[in-house]
């Protein structure tokens, strides 16, 4: 059986009464082994190896491919029953993907799983406590000719912008820059970089620069954030200040993203390898998240997915054809 992953142990499985784990305990599903094909996004990918080194451990197995495609390439593949498990940070395509779905007899489930966000710093010395998404666009898009904060208006200091941000390759980079500039890549590129792995470097250099202004991964930067100041952001209905809390409900937008695995309903309607792993993430989903710089989902929100999980497959008819 399925045990709760504390250092190195794994969480119980499956179903009706709610446990402490975070989900029902009454009836378990068996651990079953075999092969679980995952891939999507490069946000969820540490997460996801977490999870399969978990499963392997429990099983056995040594047959689960593990890939980053994106979410797109994800989707396609979930839909034309390829891969088993699509890690996302996006809802499936109502208009697209989800019909391909339908057409190929796969009845696609989500679940949450955990948060990815941005977090947008300065040095104090700025005196910047909140910028609008406009001001984020205007200051960040790649034709930005913005020399100085006083020309994004609302009585910013006149300071030479002096930008700091993440690299190209992280998770991040796509997630902003798609979030306030309309197109993942669209960025201006006149500003350092620092690596995921360099969060603690990134906060030196926002202290060491009294002009300094960036944004980083959230999680990445956990402790380093006190060193600067943590700047709320405005997208039409007040400043947010990015937290666990709104993080989790959805009210620090839009510079978090939910984070999502989706699979085929009829693999959780009966005991399979794919239940076994989702099961292991979804038992640990906190845990993996914290430990892999992930926002996690709240206890509340595991019991909400798992009686989601629950009707889902009460309600689950067969495809026909």
């Amino acid at each position: 059986m399925v045990k709760r992953l504390i250092g190195g142990v794994i969480c119980g499985a499956l179903l009706v009464t709610v446990g402490a784990c975070g989900y029902p305990t009454k009836q378990r599903t068996k651990v079953v082994t075999g092969r679980v094909a995952i891939d999507g996004s490069a946000a969820m990918a540490a997460f996801n190896l977490r999870a399969k080194r978990s499963f392997m451990e429990l099983t056995g197995d040594t047959n689960t491919p593990l890939t980053v495609s994106g979410n797109s390439a994800a989707f396609a593949k979930l839909c034309s029953g390829e891969i088993d498990v699509a890690a996302v940070s996006r809802p499936i395509s109502a208009s697209s993907e989800a019909p391909l779905c339908r057409k190929n007899g796969i009845t696609p489930h989500r679940i949450l799983i955990a948060y990815e966000a941005a977090v947008v710093v300065a040095n104090k010395a700025l005196a910047i406590g909140c910028l609008k998404t406009s001001q984020l666009t205007k200051l960040w898009r790649r034709d930005s000719e913005v020399s100085s904060y006083a020309q994004l208006g609302g009585g910013l200091p006149a300071a030479e912008v002096s930008l700091f941000g993440p690299t190209k390759s992280s998770p991040v980079f796509g997630l902003f820059t798609a979030a306030i500039n309309g197109e993942a890549g669209n960025s201006r590129s006149d500003y350092s970089s620092f690596l995921f792995q360099q969060a603690q470097a990134f906060a030196a250099a926002i202290s060491a620069d009294e002009a300094a202004l960036g944004y980083f991964d959230y999680a990445a930067l956990d402790e380093q954030l006190e060193a600067n100041s943590v700047i709320g952001v405005d997208a039409g209905d007040g400043c947010v200040r990015p937290s666990l809390a709104t993080i989790q409900d959805g009210s620090y937008s839009p510079l978090s993203w939910p984070l999502y695995y989706y699979f085929d309903l009829k693999q959780i309607t009966t005991e399979s390898a794919v239940s076994t792993f989702l099961e292991i993430s979804m038992g640990n989903a906190a845990m993996f998240a914290k430990a892999n710089s992930l926002v996690p989902i709240t206890p509340d929100q595991i019991t909400r997915e798992r009686i989601r999980w629950l009707n889902a497959i009460k309600g689950y008819k067969q495809p026909a054809g």
